[in-house]
């Protein structure tokens, strides 16, 4: 029995012992009442699921002779690799936003680097520097647009 129904138990034997044997009856009246009703919410809870569990079960009995015709798993074949074709179409645009914009980025940054490095003492060695420079970027690059993407769930 559940902590509620043995706390009323108690509380209906306590009372007896308060009230007397005069009151025998009454308590055992609501005694049994209340345990009734906790049964009957037991079974109707029993029910109900079983009842649902049949149910789903004839649904899913259905749903899997619908799905056997030959027709409907080409259909859903087909609607799969539509699917991924779009997924993967998706990520091809957004990849090559995100290369681009990469790209530019690592430029834009380069750029004024470059200017600073030229303008600020010319030589052999502000040339070696900005080629290093230019070398860096273009690794950065060439990385970012290599690299393995995820893949999505199947």
């Amino acid at each position: 029995m559940a902590t509620d129904s043995q706390a009323e138990i108690a509380a209906s034997v306590a009372a007896l012992r308060d009230l007397g044997p005069g009151y025998d009856q009454a308590l055992a009246e609501g005694l049994v009442e209340r345990i009734g009703a906790d049964i009957d919410k037991r079974i109707a809870a029993a029910i109900d699921s079983r009842v649902a569990a049949e149910v789903d079960s004839r649904l899913l009995t259905q749903l899997d002779r619908y799905a056997g015709c030959r027709h409907q798993r080409r259909r859903a074949r087909r609607m799969i690799r539509a699917e991924r074709r779009t997924i993967r179409a998706e990520q091809a645009d957004h990849s090559a936003r995100q290369s681009l914009m990469v790209a530019l980025g690592s430029m834009l940054i380069a750029l004024p680097v470059t200017a600073i490095v030229l303008k600020g003492s010319p030589g052999v060695a502000a040339l070696m520097l900005m080629a290093l420079i230019w070398v860096i970027v273009g690794v950065i690059n060439v990385a970012y647009v290599t690299r393995k993407h995820p893949r999505p769930p199947s």
